[in-house]
């Protein structure tokens, strides 16, 4: 967290800032950018790096351009072309960590690793009590930052507004917070009937659609009705990948909510 905190000291902002506990059992998606270096940090010394279209050579016209003193904990990247992928190995403290490097519109500045347990012991998901205070961080945001403003500085956050159809009401992404040592994500979304008829849906089975995963939805305050020509706002946390490892979403993915009919 001292690395954190000298980051936010030296300008660059929170959102732009990822931590991520240490897991050589995860895929690690970095976003670059190629006008700004992303730099990653591990807790000490790094033993060796090995990647696929990476090079410290700009002459050998690598995809990503690495920069890396050995000894040292940190290396950053910067892409040379647009549109490119890359891989990289990670060795430190006999283990590897799997690095997927890819260019983005909304790159990450910088990347640090901590030895600190995954959102639960030995990997499994949170407990309810820890899921619901993050949960509850999420949804009363407004009013918790104006009283703690240094709780803020940890939550990457975006304000989408992508909309999900159906054929009798609208739901929109308003917000999306996420924890990134929890692995948790929390969306603010608003359900719109536009109808003459209340809609009641399945409040048990709703679930975020990202690409092709589909995550169940680990906690919502969701009612299951909407009442006609009115719009109910409704908050769901997803935590981790459908295959109980992490899922190290960005919240800038395309987000789409799935919502069940009433049983």
């Amino acid at each position: 967290m001292i690395i954190v905190q000298a980051l936010l000291i030296a300008g660059v902002p929170a959102s732009e800032i990822r931590t991520y506990p240490l897991d050589e059992h995860s895929v690690y998606t970095i976003r670059l950018g190629k006008d700004e270096p992303t730099t990653c940090v591990f807790p000490a010394r790094v033993t060796a790096l090995e990647g696929a279209g990476i090079g410290s050579r700009p002459d050998d016209h690598p995809s990503v351009l690495l920069s890396y003193q050995p000894g040292t904990e940190f290396f950053s990247l910067r892409p040379l072309q647009d549109h490119t992928t890359a891989a990289l190995n990670v060795v430190y403290g006999g283990k590897v960590y799997v690095l997927r490097l890819t260019t983005g519109t909304e790159p990450d500045r910088a990347v640090v690793f901590l030895e600190q347990p995954l959102a639960g012991p030995n990997g499994r998901p949170l407990m309810p009590l820890a899921l619901r205070a993050l949960f509850d961080r999420a949804k009363y945001d407004g009013r918790i930052e104006a009283q703690y403003p240094e709780l803020a500085t940890n939550i990457a956050r975006a304000r989408p507004g992508n909309t999900t159809l159906y054929p009798r009401f609208t739901v929109t992404v308003e917000e999306v917070f996420r924890f990134d040592a929890e692995d948790t994500v929390v969306l603010r979304t608003r359900f719109a009937n536009h109808g003459d008829a209340a809609v009641h849906y399945d409040p048990n089975h709703l679930a975020v659609r990202v690409g092709d995963d589909v995550f169940p939805a680990e906690l919502t305050d969701a009612s299951g009705a909407i009442p006609p020509k009115s719009a109910t706002h409704v908050c769901l946390a997803i935590t981790g990948a459908p295959d109980g490892g992490r899922a190290n979403l960005s919240v800038h993915e395309a987000f789409s909510i799935i919502v069940p009919p009433a049983p």
